[in-house]
């Protein structure tokens, strides 16, 4: 990496506590909260039966975990009664995906599922007859000869072998294992314990046999974690040599989940001067081991389906992290989970258990909130992803899809991008727009120029406040 990427005026002039990681766009708390059920339905037969051969990956959430991980922002309920996870799943996951596939069938509509993500809290929590009973109810509600990539999250904590063979029989071909860090103090801190020795009896040869590809997560910016721990945790990840590997920095946002401070019980964490040095330690220890950077946090080896994807200009980033781009639409099931159809709508399940039980009781799929995007909103999404994934703008190809000037268009925006120019983040000529090899590490700031909602001029405390509006009650 370009060692002026870690020059500290730089790094604290473009430095935003809450810059959105864009997975989406309009971001979350943008979304309307009239979105319903009935407005779901609505989006199901509008979207769907205008795009009846368009791939579908349908992602099912388990909000469930034995333990709790202090660094972790997903939605999850801990528990080590088992007969809770039961309940959640056979009388209402089942009866959600009823109610859907019902619909469906009553408005003559198939999906037509290429990809299929079990995410958390922990899928791993099943026993193999509940798992198993999951996968047969999907069976019967799609064709799985036509899916492709079935995903799994791991927690390896509570996998062996068997079990990942198990995952296989029933159709599961990729996986995802939650890493974090290695380093014994920092789990400590983070309240995950899980030493290398555990990947090692997990990713035996026969499992590394049956699944061609695999993830990793790593976390940065976490307690304790210095350039000394960093180093030896990559030496570790590097010798396990997974085909993917997203490093992530840490999200700290107590305001969201309260027993995120636990983790500063001992000591501050890396403040963001350090976390920017811990991140350049990752991605310099990752390409000098021979892995190609895909977007901005993930990393694949040569030759791994992303690599092929982003040489193809196929790859997409969502909510999954960098996707193959096979399935760019989702249909989410379980508390929380997520949807989007297209670059149309957006959709998302309730957090709280307790209001999406109460939804599933009164015969309503538990619609949270959504989003109907316009064409301003189509074409700022398509520019964010291109500054995130590719890290640069072909104008002519703007032009062809959306029909628009893009200079014309963003003029507002070009002209704050000339501070961003100045600092060697960006270059302008007449055919693109490119994010050069220092910017590629304020992808995330760049993206944020195109926001219309949320400008890069708005305040800490503004951005603060509207996040704490819409997520008084995210459990």
């Amino acid at each position: 990496m370009n060692k002026t990427a870690l020059n500290a005026d730089l790094i604290k002039k473009y430095h935003q506590e809450l810059v959105f990681n864009y997975s989406e766009y309009p971001t979350k708390n943008n979304w309307n909260y009239n979105f319903n059920d009935k407005e779901y339905k609505k989006s199901l037969v509008d979207w769907l039966g205008k795009n009846k051969e368009k791939p579908i990956l349908f992602y099912v959430h388990t909000p469930f975990c034995e333990q709790l991980c202090y660094f972790c922002l997903c939605s999850k309920e801990i528990t080590k009664n088992y007969e809770s996870v039961k309940n959640y799943l056979y009388n209402y996951l089942f009866k959600e995906i009823d109610l859907l596939f019902n619909f469906l069938n009553e408005k003559k509509i198939v999906l037509n599922v290429k990809e299929i993500y079990f995410g958390g809290g922990s899928p791993t929590y099943y026993n193999d007859q509940d798992f198993q009973k999951l996968v047969e109810k999907l069976r019967s509600k799609f064709d799985f000869k036509k899916v492709g990539d079935f995903t799994v999250e791991i927690d390896p904590r509570r996998v062996d072998e068997n079990k990942l063979l198990f995952y296989h029989k029933c159709g599961v071909n990729r996986l995802s294992f939650g890493v974090q860090e290695f380093d014994l103090e920092v789990q400590k801190r983070i309240n995950r314990v899980q030493p290398v020795e555990l990947f090692n009896k997990v990713l035996t040869n026969k499992v590394r046999e049956t699944f061609n590809t695999f993830n990793f997560d790593l976390l940065v910016g976490l307690p304790g974690q210095t350039t000394e721990t960093i180093n030896k945790t990559m030496d570790k990840v590097i010798n396990l040599k997974p085909p993917q590997i997203q490093p992530m920095l840490l999200a700290y946002k107590p305001w969201v989940r309260k027993y995120q401070v636990r983790m500063v019980n001992d000591g501050p964490l890396p403040d963001f001067l350090d976390r920017k040095k811990l991140f350049s330690i990752v991605t310099n220890r990752l390409e000098k081991a021979g892995y190609k950077r895909a977007g901005y946090e993930t990393y694949v080896l040569p030759n791994d389906p992303i690599d092929k994807a982003m040489k193809e200009k196929k790859a997409l980033f969502n909510s999954l992290g960098v996707q193959k781009g096979e399935a760019n639409n989702f249909i989410a099931i379980g508390s929380s989970g997520q949807g989007v159809l297209g670059d149309e709508y957006y959709s998302q399940n309730y957090y709280s258990l307790d209001l999406y039980k109460k939804s599933i009781d009164a015969g309503k799929l538990p619609i949270y909130r959504g989003y109907k995007c316009n064409d301003d909103d189509k074409i700022r999404r398509q520019i964010m992803n291109y500054v995130r994934t590719y890290f640069k703008i072909n104008f002519a190809e703007i032009k062809k899809v959306f029909n628009i000037d893009f200079k014309e268009y963003f003029k507002k925006e070009l002209k704050f991008l000339e501070e961003h120019i100045k600092d060697g983040l960006v270059t302008l000529d007449e055919n693109r727009m490119q994010v050069t090899e220092l910017g590629s590490h304020f992808a995330p700031q760049i993206a944020n120029v195109f926001d219309k909602f949320d400008p890069p001029n708005t305040s800490y405390e503004q951005r603060l406040q509207k996040i704490k509006e819409v997520q008084k009650n995210p459990s």
